[in-house]
């Protein structure tokens, strides 16, 4: 309500342009959502809510098992994910110039890599090692068979186990129950806590306990779970848990992480995937500044890269151009267009029209040239 109120007054006393409020409580995100925040509401540009953008990051990484960053383009058309890069897969140690070459069926763009806690751009004559992290673009209708390649699991997370029952862990839980042949099970510590998601869900199983405690996870089915994602208030009890239920058997692991000195340590602790709740929402603010016509927005790797979706205009500097490492400035790479309905991955053939909606990927420090290539005039801007 602070925040809310907060918003009003610099809209009223200092025509603030931008207003963004967090708002923790999910009631003001109910139906009447539109009334609250709209035109004669309460003068708020954008709302955002921690725990439901979490739980959507953490509902989209369960769609591709086996990445540790999963997002989803141009009206779900065009996929990119993190994967990291294992020793005995086609991509190590291959200059990604010979990549199309030997997968003429499955187009894709390698467009950034993570290599000793470093992220940059890829060039076509970098090449992969193992234990790097590569982000992937590909069209949606080829991600099964790129996932063959790599090895990846091809089945969604079926069996998935939640730690903590908090709005987070509810969130989650209920659209996982929406889907086809989920299986979900939430162990909870605190009694009250564990009997509201027990009212509140209708196909999981509720387990009352503590997730640190090995037989409550071995009641949980943690042995025969596809993925155990922890999600309590505690990072440190997040850590564990997870780090538990992969030595129990889980196949893989989620923890939500707070503190960002902590995540450090989860390879350590053979977690697989850490969600900072800083990064999701910081993303949700970043589309909001950004100037230009920026449509998607996520920041990546801890914040030292993003990926931005952007709809080219009649007066754009990109009309014409091939979108090649030799037009764009160092540092920002395409990661794919979307015109006409399809998926485009540009060769030299190809030129930029106004109405191309196209995915980059950018080092942190390129924002403001990605901005200009995306500014738009007085005429676009709308409060």
């Amino acid at each position: 309500e602070v925040n809310m109120i907060t918003c009003q007054i610099a809209h009223k006393l200092f025509k603030t342009q931008t207003k963004v409020a967090r708002i923790r409580s999910q009631e003001y995100f109910g139906v009447r959502k539109n009334k609250l925040f709209g035109e004669h509401g309460l003068a708020v540009d954008l709302a955002i809510s921690p725990e439901r953008a979490v739980a959507d990051s953490i509902i989209e990484r369960l769609e591709i098992p086996g990445t540790v960053f999963s997002a989803s383009y141009a009206d779900g058309g065009l996929k990119c994910f993190g994967v990291e890069v294992a020793n005995n897969t086609p991509l190590s140690r291959t200059t990604l110039l010979q990549l199309p070459d030997l997968f003429p069926s499955v187009p894709f763009k390698i467009v950034g890599i993570v290599r000793n806690d470093h992220l940059f751009t890829a060039r076509p004559t970098d090449h992969l090692e193992a234990g790097d992290i590569a982000f992937v673009t590909l069209a949606a209708e080829t991600t099964e068979r790129f996932k063959e390649i790599l090895d990846l699991p091809s089945d969604k997370d079926q069996r998935v186990l939640l730690i903590g029952g908090g709005n987070i862990g509810r969130y989650v839980a209920q659209h996982l129950e929406q889907q086809k042949g989920k299986r979900v099970r939430l162990v909870e510590v605190d009694l009250e806590t564990a009997e509201q998601a027990a009212t509140k869900l209708h196909r999981s199983i509720v387990i009352h306990g503590d997730a640190l405690n090995p037989t409550i996870l071995d009641e949980a089915g943690v042995s025969q779970s596809d993925a155990v994602v922890c999600l309590t208030n505690d990072d440190k009890t997040n850590l564990l848990s997870a780090s538990m239920a992969k030595k129990l058997g889980a196949k893989k692991t989620i923890a939500l992480i707070n503190n960002p000195d902590l995540g450090i340590v989860h390879k350590a602790l053979d977690v697989d995937v850490i969600i900072d709740p800083r990064a999701v929402t910081t993303s949700q603010i970043l589309l909001k500044l950004r100037k230009g016509r920026i449509l998607s927005l996520n920041s990546v790797a801890g914040g030292m890269g993003e990926l931005a979706e952007g709809e080219v205009l009649e007066h754009s500097p990109l009309i014409g151009s091939t979108l090649d490492a030799n037009e764009l400035p160092e540092g920002i790479v395409c990661g794919g267009v979307f015109r006409d309905d399809s998926i485009i991955f540009p060769d030299s053939s190809f030129k930029v029209r106004a109405k191309d909606r196209i995915l980059f990927f950018y080092e942190r420090n390129k924002s403001k040239k990605l901005e200009q290539l995306l500014r738009v005039s007085s005429a676009y801007f709308v409060n």
